[in-house]
């Protein structure tokens, strides 16, 4: 077996850095990490402590990774690689031998030891290290052996005669010299040969402090051996007076210390080696005496607490400056931080986690670990190290983490909630249960209180309209329901505005504030008003394709209604807009098919009831032609006559419906040219003598004789014939009344029969595709006559309109432009 003495690597002999560095090495040994100085392969050069269950003399010469379990070999080779390759320092977690042979996890940290701008070995720190006890026994122990040495050793003896100038040696001092018998000095210029030539002032002077003082005067020499080796002597001398006082003699003893010079000087360097060691770790090292003083610090714990050697090493000014917290930022005191237990305890402290603040105010986040270190013999610290890492972009990427954690939670949240919505809103043809169900599952999930607030038919907050409602209290709900159907929502209320101005408003009180009061609670409500009072209340628009359907209420006791709620909420709004828009449009969507559906039925009543007598009196021509019966003029004028009123009426309903092909599909045109409005009103009057004649209806016309202008002839007629059709059919075969005026601008065209009448309700619904004011069954048409007429009506740049009531017949009012546009 290999011993550690045998081994070395470019001048490191680390037997004798243990031997004769014991102060230096003792720091290490006892450092609260686990220590390996190794080569760049990983071969173990030396360690600062011995793994369960194997001795130092087992662990040196093998590889690092026989006491690494094989799944942290690949980032432990990857970090030893990096460093050799980098001279960068490297961390890395892996399992390893514990102190009682189980595996156990290691933070390490390993760092590059340079010599001459190459990588010549790496230092490994690892946590959770064995105690130092055995190592310190044994380092005490080489030290007495060290001392037994010493003494045992030869002692040189010399003299030197101050009258006779003679000196005189015992043979261990010719040994030391190295000198045959006879080349003993016999005299001081003789001994002056044997020095170093730095040292021989030195020496002259020391023997003139010896003649000056009583008592022993040590003196450390070099000597130039015969050989030219130089050794290093330690001399002992002592003046011998005569009875006078007078220094007649010098003696004394000399020792062989170039073994302890050496190893001085090994001793020396190997501090310089550790220390730039210890400064180039990304770890730092405080030592702290037992008085709260700071021993040495490197360079790493300037740079992570943020003050100089100087300020750390001044006790009191770095006890006042120094402020720490907890993780979770209550203050760390004094007598709690892990170099002060551990000095008043002698317990080690591991991995403490602390705050520091540095003189810029900035927080530094370390880990802590803290052991301490004894003299010989005493059971009392006499100072402890401290080491301590920078973990703060841990802690940083541990916020980082926890609230991407949190905004996952929170998205996912969201999604759940948006798609229980979505799902609830669409899955139901009953919106207003589906709101129910929507705002019960609000409530205690995002609100305390949830309403959805629908607009009624007319646009308003009416009695009429449907309120959903949850307020996890079924008696509070009814009562909200029993107010909103009472009592409408007017003037100045918040939910109008709030739709008036298409943005959501949220309302907090303060802490130390009263309770908000729910918009639309009056405050004389006994019941409602003292439980309807909430600390947030949110406020959200329903509008879909830029119509306003509603509001989304929601409301919070405690709960603070954040940008994520509002934005939740807002999506949630959006939904439920849709959800009644959609159902709008169902219900609109089946009243046009139910519409179409009729059109249809009545198109194809309509179109046949003129077909029917075509179809007859052709065929009674037909059969008169082959001579079944008198075929004359006179016979077949009637007939032919009866197919041409029909065929009128049929052409009439044909360009009706391509009317609305025109219309609906954009193109419907408005050929302008000079016309006389009195005489194309005349003219329009009398095609309907005979229709009017067989509805019974007589006609008053009242127009000027003469009201020129520029309009589309055709389309006038068109406007004319729609009303005084729509008088006839109305009209019960009562007179009607045309009338035409002017002025400037505006040709003015009224037409009033004294017919049925048209409620209120129905006067803005007739002017509707396939619309009408009464059943189809008593009245037929295909309900187009007014829809036409307002459409050609507006694109002419007019307008159309009536005033009736049941019973009192109507009247229908057309303004136009005098001189129609072009570009109409």
């Amino acid at each position: 077996m290999t011993s550690p003495g045998a081994i070395a690597h470019r001048g490191f002999n680390f037997a004798d850095l243990e031997r004769l560095a014991p102060l230096l090495f003792a720091l290490l040994e006892n450092a609260p990490e686990f220590v390996l100085l190794l080569s760049p392969d990983g071969v173990i050069r030396h360690m600062n402590r011995t793994a369960a269950g194997t001795s130092m003399t087992e662990a040196v010469g093998r590889s690092m990774f026989e006491y690494i379990e094989p799944e942290s070999h690949a980032v432990a080779r990857a970090s030893l690689e990096r460093v050799v390759a980098t001279g960068q320092p490297q961390s890395y977690e892996c399992v390893g031998t514990g102190a009682h042979g189980q595996p156990t996890r290691y933070e390490s940290r390993v760092g590059a030891v340079c010599e001459g701008g190459e990588v010549v070995a790496v230092l490994l720190i690892a946590h959770d290290i064995s105690k130092r006890v055995a190592m310190e026994t044994e380092l005490r122990q080489s030290r007495e052996q060290l001392a037994l040495a010493v003494a045992a050793s030869g002692l040189g003896l010399w003299e030197w005669h101050l009258d006779s100038d003679t000196v005189v040696w015992n043979e261990v001092m010719r040994q030391l010299h190295g000198l045959a018998p006879e080349q003993v000095p016999r005299n001081f210029a003789d001994l002056f040969d044997t020095l170093h030539p730095e040292d021989r002032a030195g020496l002259a002077a020391h023997a003139r402090e010896v003649a000056s003082v009583e008592d022993f005067v040590d003196f450390e020499y070099r000597i130039i051996k015969p050989g030219g080796e130089i050794a290093w002597l330690l001399v002992r001398g002592k003046p011998v007076r005569d009875d006078r006082g007078r220094v007649v003699k010098m003696m004394g003893g000399v020792v062989d210390i170039t073994a302890r010079k050496q190893a001085e000087e090994a001793l020396r360097r190997e501090e310089e080696r550790y220390r730039s060691l210890v400064a180039t770790l990304a770890e730092g090292i405080v030592v702290v005496d037992v008085a709260g003083q700071v021993v040495t610090c490197n360079a790493s714990a300037e740079r992570i607490l943020g003050r100089c050697r100087s300020q750390l090493r001044d006790s009191i000014g770095l006890v006042s400056s120094l402020r720490a917290i907890h993780e979770d930022g209550s203050p760390f005191p004094l007598e709690s931080w892990p170099a002060v237990l551990t000095l008043r305890t002698g317990e080690p402290q591991v991995g403490v986690i602390m705050g520091i603040y540095r003189p810029d105010g900035a927080l530094a986040w370390v880990s802590v670990n803290s052991q301490p270190l004894y003299h010989a013999g005493s059971a009392a610290p006499y100072a402890v190290v401290t080491s301590f890492f920078d973990i703060s972009d841990r802690k940083r990427a541990d916020a980082e983490r926890e609230r991407l954690l949190g905004d996952e939670q929170r998205a996912r949240r969201r999604a759940v909630i948006l798609a229980e919505a979505g799902k609830l809103l669409v899955s139901q043809r009953d919106v207003h249960a589906a709101l129910v169900e929507f705002v019960h599952r609000l409530v205690p999930e995002l609100a305390d209180f949830a309403a959805v607030e629908q607009l009624d038919e007319d646009g308003r907050f009416g009695v009429a309209r449907r309120v959903s409602v949850a307020a996890g209290d079924p008696e509070l709900e009814a009562r909200y329901l029993d107010l909103r159907r009472r009592q409408p929502l007017v003037g100045d209320c918040p939910l109008l505005e709030v739709l008036q101005r298409d943005e959501v408003r949220l309302s907090s009180a303060r802490p130390d504030a009263p309770l908000l009061a729910l918009p639309g609670v009056p405050e004389t409500d006994a019941y409602l008003a003292p439980r309807l009072r909430y600390r947030a209340i949110a406020l959200v628009p329903l509008v879909a394709r830029g119509r306003p359907l509603g509001v989304l209420m929601l409301a919070t006791h405690g709960r603070a209604l954040g940008p994520d709620e509002l934005s939740l909420i807002d999506e949630l709004a959006l939904r439920a807009a849709q959800a009644i828009e959609s159902a709008r449009l169902y219900t609109e969507m089946e009243l046009a098919l139910a519409k179409r559906e009729e059109f249809i039925a009545v198109a194809s009543h309509e179109l046949r009831t003129p077909l029917t007598p075509i179809v007859l009196q052709v065929d009674r021509l037909i059969r008169r032609a082959r001579g079944d019966g008198e075929f004359s003029a006179t016979s077949c004028l009637p007939k032919l006559g009866v197919i041409q009123r029909q065929a009128d009426r049929l052409h009439r309903l044909i360009e009706e419906l391509l009317d609305v092909s025109r219309i609906t599909g954009g193109r419907l045109k408005i050929e302008v040219e000079d016309v006389d409005y009195a005489e194309l009103l005349r003219a329009t009057v009398e095609h309907f003598t005979e229709p009017l004649a067989r509805a019974g209806c007589e006609i008053h016309l009242t127009a000027p004789l003469y009201a020129s202008g520029r309009t589309d002839r055709t389309r006038f007629e068109q406007i004319v014939s729609n009303l005084l059709a729509n008088a006839m059919k109305y009209g019960g075969g009562k007179p009607i009344e045309l009338e035409l005026t002017q002025d400037d601008e505006t040709i003015t065209l009224s037409v009033r029969d004294r017919g049925i009448g048209i409620s209120a309700n129905d006067q803005a619904r007739i002017f509707q595709r396939f619309e009408r004011a009464v059943s189809e069954r008593h009245y037929g048409g295909l309900g187009l006559g007014l829809w036409v007429a307002r459409h050609v009506s507006e694109a002419m740049g007019g307008h159309i309109s009536v005033t009736s009531a049941p019973g009192a017949g109507s009247v229908f009012v057309v303004k136009l432009p005098r001189l129609v546009a072009e570009a109409q």
